[in-house]
């Protein structure tokens, strides 16, 4: 009965218009922009060492493919963070390093999974849909990113 009463009522319940885990202030989502830049930066710098480990040409194939988004998702943010400070970020990373191959796929693994929930809360406390769409497009190639390194992975 109760569940009932909820759904006629349903369409009296007022959604505001805020993100669903609440706004950042405009530093904070620069900073955030600015930790994503770092990040692909890394990750395509860990790709281009990890694909020379690769032990086959399927390896290789997916290695290759997670490169060249870290690449484009680097381009994407870089160019956000242009149009919103009208600076380019200046930066430096920290090379990953990994014992062997496979050592260096999981960590690749838990990097993306890592990156995917920090791009997911990050869309989910901006109404900018520019922001929105640029940390949606890259969480979504994240996620394919974890399915292809845990893939290779279980095949070791």
């Amino acid at each position: 009965m109760k569940f009932r009463r909820f759904i006629m009522n349903y369409n009296r319940i007022q959604i505001p218009q805020m993100p669903i885990l609440g706004p950042y202030s405009f530093p904070e989502v620069i900073q955030f922009i600015y930790e994503a830049i770092i990040g692909e930066a890394t990750a395509a710098e860990f790709y281009s060492r990890l694909i020379q480990d690769a032990p086959d040409e399927l390896h290789r194939e997916f290695i290759q493919h997670a490169h060249d988004d870290e690449l484009e998702h680097l381009y994407s943010f870089t160019k956000l963070y242009c149009y919103l400070t009208g600076t380019l970020p200046q930066y430096t990373i920290e090379p990953v390093m990994y014992e062997n191959y496979k050592a260096g796929l999981l960590m690749a693994l838990k990097d993306e999974l890592k990156a995917g929930e920090f791009y997911r809360d990050v869309q989910l406390t901006n109404m900018d849909m520019l922001i929105r769409d640029t940390f949606y497009l890259a969480m979504v190639d994240e996620l394919e990113h974890a399915t292809m390194f845990s893939t290779l992975y279980n095949t070791l």
